[in-house]
């Protein structure tokens, strides 16, 4: 058996055996799963759930969840609490709004401890049958699991979404699994008896404010008791609050100017606002945010990319909208630059780089050109070799790294002539 272990890798390991009178060979076949320990660093979740402990069968795999963003709150560590509930008491509850990202956060606690996602939403029409399983064709011979039953028997995450929307006879059945019976019964299957699985989680999440939906009821007691942990979720800008990650946030997905970035965030905290009080029937999420910044750094106004993003997405009735389009226009926008100004694009290209790194290194960059040239952003336009000795100065060798990435932000530039010069010079 050849093998190879390292850090950040699961090992899935089949094994084959032939035998006949004459040998036998065995052999054992390990593929190594590569974890993004990267992202794994970013989060003190290790010492709650390994991921690197779990050994799932490979068709379980596909159920693993890859490539989610990080999620960014306001320093309440949703991430840590949430595995910590789970590693300590199997199961937790996420509430908040719409558009606050529960669903984001439980597909990246999926992805971070290598546990298999299970997904319900309680607010279609699904009956007991197909959530827990049933025979096909006639008699009892051919009997399909479940997504619940399959959970149980064979481990992950299972995520109830909408969870207030839960038909009672489901929640009923999952009571004696989240308590210390620890078991299901499958009336359906001659009364089998399930024992949960060693490594079978669950998080339900829900939304308070159910003006919108219907079909939203109190969750039963005794399920909810045997939620262990409740975690609150709410916006990361609302009212008067302005959380300066958002705006970074939409800085670095879109690579619009931070000024844009802060009215957009602006009208997202009074449109969240009013969804809270329930005077419209949804506040945006971070995602809504981003879609409307793309459409703007493409080179639509303000306005019109809200109309295209926010507005129609908002609601259907001509009265919400416009009450959305007034909130947008209450914002002074200013002139927003074009794409096809070179100066524009570098400003934003610098700021961009530098916030890959954190608000901290743009505003000490900025600061020291201040103090030491009486240089801004936009001076380094014309003249580059301050903002390469800043850099050189603060970063030392590193300082290459922010160079190149100058370069991979104003890719789309490159053959415009003030832009091959202005990186001519700072690559000096």
């Amino acid at each position: 058996m050849i093998s190879g272990t390292s850090e950040g890798n699961i090992k899935n390991r089949k094994t084959s055996k032939i035998d006949n009178e004459s040998f036998s060979l065995k052999i054992n076949f390990s593929k190594n799963k590569k974890i993004d320990t990267t992202k794994l660093h970013q989060y003190d979740i290790k010492k709650y759930i390994n991921p690197d402990k779990f050994n799932f069968p490979p068709e379980m795999e596909d159920l693993i969840p890859t490539d989610t963003p990080p999620y960014y709150d306001k320093g309440e560590n949703y991430v840590e609490r949430i595995v910590r509930a789970l590693g300590y008491f199997k199961q937790c509850a996420c509430i908040g709004p719409s558009g606050t990202g529960k669903t984001h956060i439980i597909y990246l606690v999926a992805e971070l401890t290598q546990l298999p996602l299970w997904e319900i939403n309680c607010g279609l029409q699904t009956s007991a049958y197909d959530l827990f399983g049933r025979y096909i064709g006639l008699g009892k011979e051919n009997w399909i699991d479940g997504i619940i039953t399959s959970w149980c028997r064979h481990g992950g995450i299972l995520y109830l979404d909408e969870a207030n929307m839960m038909k009672q006879d489901v929640a009923t059945k999952l009571n004696p699994i989240l308590d210390a019976r620890g078991h299901m019964v499958l009336n359906e299957k001659d009364n089998e008896l399930i024992t949960r699985h060693k490594d079978a989680y669950m998080i339900i999440s829900m939304n308070p404010f159910s003006a919108e939906f219907t079909g939203t009821k109190p969750l039963n007691a005794a399920f909810r008791r045997r939620m262990s942990v409740w975690l609150n979720f709410d916006y990361m800008s609302v009212n008067t609050h302005i959380d300066e990650k958002e705006i970074n946030l939409l800085v670095e997905r879109s690579g619009i100017f931070r000024e844009t970035a802060a009215n957009i965030v602006q009208v997202a905290a009074k449109l969240r606002q009013e969804y809270k009080t329930g005077d419209l029937p949804y506040g945006p999420s971070v995602g809504d945010l981003a879609n409307w910044a793309r459409i703007i750094a493409d080179g639509a106004s303000p306005i019109d990319a809200g109309n295209e993003t926010l507005v129609a997405m908002t609601s259907d009735d001509f009265e919400v909208q416009e009450e959305v389009r007034k909130i947008i226009k209450s914002v002074d926008w200013g002139v927003i630059p074009t794409s096809e100004d070179p100066k524009v694009m570098i400003i934003g290209a610098i700021e961009k780089s530098l916030l890959e790194i954190g608000k901290p290194d743009l505003n000490k960059v900025k600061q020291r050109l201040m103090d030491d040239y009486n240089r801004t952003f936009a001076d380094c336009f014309e003249e580059p070799e301050f903002l390469t000795r800043i850099l050189k100065d603060i970063y030392g060798k590193a300082h290459v790294t922010i160079i190149d990435s100058i370069k991979k932000n104003l890719k789309n530039m490159s053959g415009s002539k003030p832009v091959q010069e202005f990186l001519k010079i700072i690559a000096r």
